[in-house]
């Protein structure tokens, strides 16, 4: 319900600003939050049956082909964790990305809650677009996180099982080519 009536000018660039606002403060919480507080197990963050372990994302939105273009929201905060690529691949480095990539995930489902709030300056039309916006900006990195981490726990069961073959040493090896290729 409009509570705040601005020009249609005024009406732009306090959504612009606002969704600004929105995103680098949320972004900023969340990636001040402990990454010790996601846990990659919770039924929230697991892989639903109707997902088939994230090969639904592949199949009706063909995620290979595009998920290298998403922009990384971690380059604009300090010291936070990269998730874009796979640097090295011990059980230790995949166990974190496990969690940062919940982390990811939960910012972006509070990035669409803002979405309502446009309805206090805009008309009722505009503001179900501002959800829509919210929705559609925010489900892309949503459905990457969720097609990336089931194959981050395969890769991950692979290592824990060389490991555990190799005296449960934590190494890190070089992954055969079929392997080096599985996060792409």
């Amino acid at each position: 319900m409009q509570i705040i009536f601005l020009s249609d000018f005024g009406t732009v660039v306090m959504d612009v600003l606002a969704w600004i606002f929105f995103h680098l403060s949320i972004g900023y919480y969340c990636s001040r939050i402990p990454v010790s507080r996601f846990n990659a197990q919770r039924p929230f963050y697991l892989s639903k049956r109707w997902e088939k372990e994230g090969e639904i994302y592949q199949k009706l939105f063909r995620v290979k082909s595009w998920k290298k273009f998403i922009p990384s929201g971690a380059s604009l905060y300090a010291n936070t964790f990269k998730i874009r690529n796979l640097p090295c691949y011990s059980r230790e480095y995949l166990e974190r990305w496990l969690k940062e990539s919940c982390r990811a995930e939960f910012c972006h489902w509070m990035m669409i809650l803002p979405g309502f709030l446009f309805f206090l300056w805009n008309s009722a039309q505009i503001g179900w677009w501002m959800v829509v916006y919210a929705v559609a900006n925010n489900l892309v990195p949503i459905i990457t996180q969720r097609y990336n981490r089931p194959r981050i726990r395969k890769l991950l069961n692979h290592i824990r099982e060389k490991s555990s073959q190799a005296f449960d040493i934590d190494v890190q090896f070089e992954l055969p080519q079929t392997l080096s290729n599985f996060y792409q």
